[in-house]
């Protein structure tokens, strides 16, 4: 075996606490006991991606378009368009709004 090849064992083998090549191992970050009064963390997860926050800003986008369209003397567009935003966010708002419900029932359970 030359020089080169043992070299690269030895850094191939690094004990627990790594090298400037190399991270620690998992074991060497694992505590062994947990402190008193301490627990240990639950296992924090992201929420499901949903199309409700784009459904949401579609809305405030069509209220304030319709808003828009009030100050240019048009108030029979601005009137329809004001009240599909408002529609389309009050719908969107509600959908979010159960599915961080159902997402927060599933997590308690």
């Amino acid at each position: 075996m030359t020089d080169k090849e043992s070299e690269m064992e030895r850094r191939n083998t690094m004990d627990e606490k790594g090298s400037e090549f190399q991270a620690p191992s998992a074991l060497s970050r694992m505590v062994k006991e947990i402190p008193p009064g301490w627990h240990k963390p639950k296992p924090e997860t992201l929420p499901k991606p949903g199309y409700w926050p784009a459904m949401m800003a579609l809305g405030i986008v069509l209220l304030l378009w319709g808003f828009a369209l009030g100050f240019n003397e048009v108030v029979s567009s601005s009137m329809v368009m004001s009240g599909i935003g408002l529609v389309v966010f009050i719908i969107s708002l509600a959908g979010w709004i159960g599915d961080v419900r159902d997402e927060a029932k599933h997590d308690n359970k």
